[in-house]
């Protein structure tokens, strides 16, 4: 049975925040499926779940034009669909998290680039899979989202179940900067006059010296 870990010790970029980013968009983009679903129209799993598919990558890669730790790597099939959280690279599925399917056991040549990217660039020396399960409840609704090490026979060793509530994602704000007060200066108005008829007498109405 997988155990327990936090991510972000082994993967610098995929801290709570960013997970639950993440998570957040596959949660509303299978319920706003489901929303949709009509048993009595003739819709079925299946195509729910290629709805639900369908959507999740459409709005990744919407994210991923403003988000500047999400991309899209560029696969050569299709429907597969790889991304990464900064440099880690990451799949889903919709599943339990101790029974990875088979399909997603095996790393693109997309994803085996990325791994090597993330070990020259941040130092990740693991050949270990990262996936997200996606299981829903007994409605079709999303039930929980977690995030899956699977070793490379496929077993799942560590997992991290995201959190879904919006209270759960730590804001990022700058610094606030203290200000002192800008000093007010009390302007005599006059001492002023008494400047300008002095400088009137010395250079005479016309401004010329007299």
């Amino acid at each position: 049975m997988p155990i327990p870990f936090e991510p972000w010790l082994d993967y610098p970029s995929l801290t709570l925040q960013n997970l639950t980013f993440i998570a957040g968009i596959m949660r509303d983009a299978r319920d706003g499926a489901v929303q949709l679903h009509d048993v009595e129209a003739g819709d079925s799993n299946w195509s729910l779940g290629c709805r639900v598919y369908s959507r999740i990558m459409a709005q990744m890669r919407s994210a991923s034009f403003s988000i500047p730790w999400l991309t899209v790597l560029p696969e050569s099939q299709a429907l597969r669909f790889t991304f990464a959280v900064g440099t880690v690279p990451l799949k889903f599925y919709r599943g339990d998290v101790d029974d990875v399917p088979q399909k997603y056991l095996e790393p693109s040549f997309t994803e085996l680039r990325q791994m090597d990217l993330a070990f020259k660039t941040d130092g990740i020396d693991s050949t270990n899979l990262l996936r997200i399960a996606v299981e829903p409840d007994a409605s079709g609704k999303t039930s929980t989202v977690t995030l899956v090490e699977v070793e490379e026979s496929g077993i799942p060793l560590r997992v991290f179940q995201i959190p879904l509530d919006s209270a759960n994602v730590i804001e990022m704000k700058p610094k606030p900067i203290n200000l002192e007060p800008p000093t007010l200066e009390v302007i005599d108005e006059s001492a002023e006059e008494g400047k300008r008829v002095r400088g009137e007498d010395q250079f005479g109405s016309a401004g010329t010296t007299s």
